[in-house]
């Protein structure tokens, strides 16, 4: 993540913290907060479920 992103990062959740930041602003550090955690990870891959019946005889 970039430093301007993570200063921004920073003042904005001092900004919150202090309940001073307006809904906009709130947003942003709610996007750049999910940047921060995301920075680095690998996207998820699209997984695949398969639900196989099997059937079983009683008796």
């Amino acid at each position: 993540m970039e430093r301007n992103n993570i200063n921004r990062l920073n003042v904005l959740f001092e900004k919150a913290m202090s309940n001073q930041a307006n809904l906009l602003e709130r947003k942003e550090l709610n996007r750049l907060y999910q940047a921060f955690i995301d920075d680095g990870r690998d996207k998820p891959k699209a997984t695949v479920i398969r639900h196989e019946h099997i059937k079983v005889a009683i008796g």
